[in-house]
């Protein structure tokens, strides 16, 4: 015998289609706000490697093993190749630079780009054996504090001290 309007177990296509389509939304949404999330987290990781060379700058020009004067520059801080370096003055041989010997080093996101309020990239810091940030005009170092650190579309603003 056959009984008609019996209930049958089962999934329909349609609410098996309309599953997938709310599914498929949630990830693509899900997607998305992860790639904000990795990026804001390197945003994060350079305005923390960046404050931290701040204080290694300073407290190594404050050291001053190599004996600099107060104009000379003891220890100067780095940022080219995807990478942020504090660097200190060798013994007896000059000020410090880029090319003088690493402290510690760095390493950031190819993505992020530091510069600064007027839009200049940013190459490097110089101290002076008391700690101060001095300016040098043959090394186009900074003496503003102020920095833009970038991230694709996200900035951030950083006023060192």
């Amino acid at each position: 015998m056959v009984r008609f309007g019996a209930h049958e177990d089962g999934v329909s296509l349609i609410e098996l289609m309309v599953t997938i389509t709310i599914l498929s939304i949630l990830v693509l949404a899900g997607t998305s706000l992860t790639g904000l999330w990795s990026k804001q987290a390197e945003l994060d990781k350079a305005t923390m490697s960046l404050k931290s060379a701040m204080s290694l700058g300073r407290s190594t020009a404050i050291r001053n093993q190599s004996g600099q004067k107060m104009d000379d520059i003891v220890s100067q801080i780095c940022f080219g190749n995807n990478k942020l370096s504090v660097h200190k003055a060798p013994p007896a041989t000059g000020p410090a630079s880029c090319s003088s010997p690493i402290v510690f080093s760095y390493p950031l996101s190819s993505t992020i780009e530091i510069k600064d309020t007027n839009g200049t990239r940013f190459k490097c810091f110089a101290f002076n054996n008391f700690g101060q940030v001095i300016n040098v005009d043959t090394a186009n170092c900074k003496s503003n504090l102020s920095l833009i650190i970038g991230n694709g579309s996200l900035n951030e603003e950083l006023t060192l001290n």
